[in-house]
């Protein structure tokens, strides 16, 4: 349904008219002032009984938000504030606690350095203790050795001596002579 141009024309003049109300198309009459004069009247009422009676009300109640959002944001700021507070005392926390763990592991390694030196130098003087044990050992078994070497030369010498002689001779007497051989042998 297409509307001509005339008809769209009344359609917005009626429009208007409606929305004007006494000022429309009738023009400004004496009802149209007294209309406007009880409305002015009736707003001013209206303007007077919320400022006496409700505003005080409604101020006190707006004064009261705001200053209980005054509070929340004083509140809030504060708790931020400690939570910062908290958050750095929490990282110095954390950093102490682990340079008291480095300190400790450094104690521990150098505690672990020291039982392990202690520990080599103590097998370290055991290995020379029985070295030196070894080494006496080995002197007392070839002193030993030596011992019953003389002993054994000493003894042939004295048959030997003996058969050449074959009679007795003094046996004090050539012991002596035979020490003093394997002593001018040895150096």
């Amino acid at each position: 349904m297409i509307l001509s141009m005339s008809e769209v024309l009344e359609n917005v003049s009626d429009f208007v008219n409606t929305c004007l109300g006494p000022l429309g198309s009738d023009g400004f009459t004496w009802n149209t002032l007294r209309d406007i004069i009880i409305q002015l009247c009736a707003t001013l009422i209206l303007f007077i009984v919320i400022r006496v009676f409700i505003w005080k009300r409604v101020t006190n109640i707006l004064e009261a938000r705001r200053a209980a959002i005054d509070k929340e944001l004083v509140e809030a700021k504060e708790s931020n504030r400690k939570a910062r507070l908290l958050a750095i005392e929490n990282e110095n926390k954390l950093e102490e606690a682990q340079a008291q763990i480095k300190t400790m592991l450094e104690k521990a390694e150098k505690d672990a350095n020291i039982r392990r030196d202690e520990i080599i130098q103590n097998a370290k003087d055991e290995a020379h203790r029985r070295l030196v044990n070894v080494e006496e050992d080995i002197k007392q078994e070839i002193q030993q050795r030596n011992a019953e070497i003389h002993q054994q030369i000493v003894d042939i010498a004295m048959l030997a001596a003996e058969k050449i002689v074959e009679h007795e001779v003094d046996q004090d007497k050539y012991i002596d002579l035979v020490n003093k051989i394997i002593e001018g042998a040895n150096k």
